[in-house]
């Protein structure tokens, strides 16, 4: 029996890939895909999105056809089928360890592929599929994920993208919505090209979008372009759509109370509208990078927002501006210099910065420090200490945290009307890494308590590329807030100035759901305290019902004031019986899911004795318990989460086999991974590949990735590449997604090469700092780069994992693999152009490079590159 075996797994990572295809002997026509279909059931906030794509290799000869789609960040795949010469492959949801194991066991009998992807989508996850088409012959993609939307500014948003790189003949979208109160807002724009932000956005429908309403509560919405109006819409290009297909609506508020309750299946879910009261006045703490990678185009940016988001500010509102790189300096806007700078503890010969003493007096925010009142005046001056910053230097994010938290403790109100300051909130940008002072996280994150009440949110900005968002995310999850990517394009700016309206208009705080204990089972409730409560926005709360209940009973606690339940007769709304049964219940299961995920990033550690001191002095953690909560329900729902993996079988007549694969456990892999990163072995990478072949089996690994790269101009959503057996095709389009096919068998010989000292690399040059260099690694420069490359030391350089070279190059730690050529006939920017990658260890980036089978096979590499 041929056994072959896909796992689908979710994962949260930056993908820099380096990948270059073989030219093609002779032209091949590329597989054609006919038929594209999305249709999205909304109802009652929750979607559900089917995706059927059907392709034909019209050529003579097999071709790898690579279906990529990209789905909304905060979705989760619950089903996935794949029809290929009649023969149904249908996925399982498994726990990650398990499915990997799955994978292992068909993979060690078989051959696999690698597949990467350069390019990826805003706020988005991806999805690649690869399989080996024969001639003549046709495959049928479906896949089905489900996402809760998310009111913000007023209004929910659906995004689809699509991007199939090339016309299709059948392409149609269908959206349905159905909500149990009045639809009153519609907005859908015509197709975007772009990821950009538009400020400008007005109530309009698409000339191509067909809007019936069946009623009030009811509307479908149909987008089918013709093969021109695809090109139309593409800006006359013939290589098809690249883009969203957007719909953004609300329901009517005005005359009904601000709770919406739904029931059906003895399962709930409570919708609370905050109501569009005056604004709370707020304390603002602004903490802005301004380290060297800052440098440019970013600090231009940031200091375009700064300006509008200064406007922004109301008058009752307090503010205070802090900046730091090496120092964190909190700007006194009434005098200058007098401002207070806190230097680290530990200077760093990085930035030639003098030698600080650790006097805890000069590291610490002064008591009565002042608040500015969002005054004309002060407002003024805060533009003019903007305009002033200059981007220098490292990045001290643990004192920069430290300070901002304190100033929130003392800060007082700088007049003699106020007493008192408003609700503190801390907006936090950087571009970077902690590289200055205490840099390891879970030290950054013990500064802010995991009992959220009293605290203060952090509102977090990742800056770029570069920028830690994982982290971000846990320091802003832990703060009872959330963190958001600012992409470098030519809107960055108004990303952030976006941002800030989100969180401008608290309305609320302190929000407490509490129901009638008699009728709700309370270990099934969701989420049921809420810190800041901002307009435009909505809370969630699901849960289930004691058998028999009818009627929910509670209110809602807030500053000012209780909100109490609907009264009979609208409470609760049962949901009509037009759609699947259990609707309600999956709601809840995603919700609960998505829930302890962020409860578990909040609280895990980090440090590997950290983690396991805790272990030893608690029965289990309460972030552990989180992450098994949320591995049951994944399991019992299938979605495909941090936590599982989607499993494809097949066997030779078609059908799904019933016997499981042998479970194999390769080397000590029984461990329990620390942080919910992807396994990489030594032929795939982040992405994936099936490929039929005649041996006994094949296996492949489907990844779905964040979207962390830079905005493109054709953003990726559903595309297919063509490659043949024999070579791999590149796609010279620089704004649109880069494939590229690696395939080797997996009995691969341990390469033949020689090696010499690191010593003899004249154009590595160490850097021999003492918070850079351990005993684990130490830290180099290429020639004259200023970019600082962490080198492990030999010893550590096991259980790493690299990304996908060209030529069957595996990326090895640089320390495993120094070649001779490095000093003779490698120079520092070629070797970064076309041999330098990264491997990861424990979530660390280390210096690695694309290693070949031989010296020989280098040598007339390097020849080659030489003569073009």
């Amino acid at each position: 029996m041929r056994l072959c075996v896909l796992v689908l797994a979710l994962v949260a990572v930056t993908i820099t890939s380096k990948v270059t295809a073989a030219p093609t002997e002779k032209q091949v026509v590329a597989p054609k895909i006919y038929f594209l279909h999305i249709k999205s059931d909304i109802r009652a906030r929750y979607a559900k999105t089917f995706v059927t794509s059907k392709v034909v290799n019209p050529a003579d000869k097999a071709q790898e056809v690579v279906y990529q789609m990209t789905i909304p960040e905060t979705a989760f795949i619950s089903n996935f089928t794949m029809l290929l010469d009649d023969e149904l492959m249908k996925g399982q949801v498994k726990e990650r360890t398990e499915a990997k194991h799955e994978y292992h066991a068909a993979k060690e009998s078989g051959q696999t592929a690698g597949h990467v992807a350069t390019a990826t989508v805003r706020d988005s996850n991806q999805v690649r599929i690869s399989v080996n088409v024969g001639p003549q012959s046709k495959v049928t993609f479906n896949v089905t994920y489900e996402e809760l939307l998310v009111r913000r500014k007023g209004r929910y948003e659906l995004s689809i993208n699509v991007n199939p790189r090339q016309v299709v003949s059948d392409l149609v979208i269908d959206v349905f919505i159905k909500e149990n109160r009045n639809i009153t807002l519609l907005q859908v724009p015509e197709f975007r090209s772009s990821n950009e932000i538009d400020f400008d956005e007005i109530d309009e429908i698409s000339n191509l979008t067909q809007v019936q309403r069946t009623s009030k509560q009811e509307l479908h919405l149909h987008f089918a372009p013709s093969e021109s109006d695809q090109i139309r819409l593409a800006g006359n290009d013939k290589s098809g759509l690249g883009g969203r297909f957007v719909v953004r609506y609300d329901v009517d508020r005005k005359n009904q109370p601000e709770s919406e309750i739904l029931t059906r299946d003895g399962y709930f879910v409570h919708f609370f509208t905050p109501p569009e009261v005056k604004p709370l006045p707020k304390h603002v703490v602004f903490v802005l990078d301004v380290s060297g990678s800052m440098y440019g185009k970013k600090m231009v940016q940031l200091k375009e927002a700064m300006n509008a988001i200064l406007d922004e500010l109301r008058p009752q509102d307090y503010f205070n501006l802090i900046e730091f790189s090496h120092p964190v300096t909190i700007l006194n806007l009434d005098t200058p210099s007098n401002s207070t700078v806190i230097q680290p503890a530990e200077s760093s010969p990085w930035y030639d910065q003098p030698p600080v003493s650790p006097d805890p007096a000069l590291r610490t925010v002064p008591d009565n420090i002042n608040a500015y009142p969002a005054t004309q005046f002060y407002i003024n001056i805060a533009k003019e200490a903007v305009e002033k910053m200059t981007a220098t230097g490292g990045t001290n994010i643990h004192d920069s945290v430290k300070a901002a938290i304190e100033l929130t403790q003392k800060a007082v109100p700088n007049n003699s009307t106020e007493t008192k300051l408003p609700a503190p909130i801390i907006i936090f940008l950087t571009d970077g890494e902690a590289t200055v002072g205490e840099t390891g996280a879970d030290k950054i994150l013990e500064l802010i308590s995991t009992d959220r009440d009293g605290g203060v949110p952090i509102f977090s900005l990742a800056f770029g590329d570069d920028a830690d968002l994982k982290f971000l995310k846990r320091l802003s999850l832990r703060a009872g807030a959330f963190a958001r990517k600012i992409y470098e394009a030519s809107d960055a700016a108004l990303q952030l100035r976006d941002f800030y309206r989100q969180v401008a208009s608290p309305l609320l705080t302190n929000a407490t759901f509490e129901y009638d204990k008699e009728k709700v089972e309370g270990k099934v409730l969701t989420k049921q305290k809420f810190g800041l409560v901002f307009s435009g926005s909505e809370l969630v709360v699901a849960g289930k019902l004691i058998s028999g209940v009818e009627r929910l009973d509670g209110n809602v606690l807030t500053s000012r004031g209780n909100y109490l339940l609907p009264v009979p007769g609208e409470n609760p709304a049962p949901i009509a019986r037009d759609t699947e049964d259990n609707f309600l219940e999956r709601l809840w299961a995603f919700l609960s899911i998505k829930q302890k995920l962020d409860q578990y990033e909040a609280g895990r550690l980090e440090s590997t004795a950290a983690a396991a001191a805790k272990n030893a002095s608690e029965e289990k953690p309460a972030f552990e318990v989180a992450k098994g909560d949320a591995l049951k329900l994944a399991l019992q729902f299938s979605f495909v989460t941090p936590v599982t993996s989607l499993v494809v079988v097949k066997s030779d007549d078609g059908t799904a086999n019933e016997k499981e694969p042998s479970k194999v456990v390769i080397g000590n892999e029984e461990e329990e991974e620390n942080e919910l990163t992807p396994y990489v072995g030594s032929s795939y990478h982040n992405a994936i590949a099936l490929q039929s072949v005649s041996t006994a089996g094949s296996a492949a690994m489907i990844h779905r990735y964040s979207g962390m790269m830079a905005h493109r101009k054709k953003p990726a959503g559903w595309g297919f590449a063509a490659e043949t057996k024999e070579s791999a095709e590149s796609d010279s389009d620089s704004d649109a997604v880069l494939d590229a096919t690696l395939t080797s068998t997996l009995e691969t010989t341990t390469p033949e090469i020689s090696t010499v000292p690191i010593s003899q690399i004249s154009w590595l040059i160490p850097e021999l700092q003492g918070n850079c260099s351990t005993d684990d690694w130490q830290c180099f420069k290429i020639g004259n780069s200023s970019e600082v490359q962490k080198v492990l030391s030999f010893n550590k350089s096991q259980n790493v994992t690299g990304e996908i070279c060209a030529n069957n190059d595996v990326c090895k730690p640089f320390t495993t693999c120094i070649l001779p050529e490095f000093s003779t006939d490698t120079s520092p920017d070629s070797f970064v152009q076309n041999l330098k990658c990264d491997v990861l260890l424990d979530g660390d980036k280390f210096l690695g490079v694309c290693c070949p089978q031989n010296n020989s096979s280098l040598t007339t590499r390097l020849e080659a590159e030489a003569v073009d």
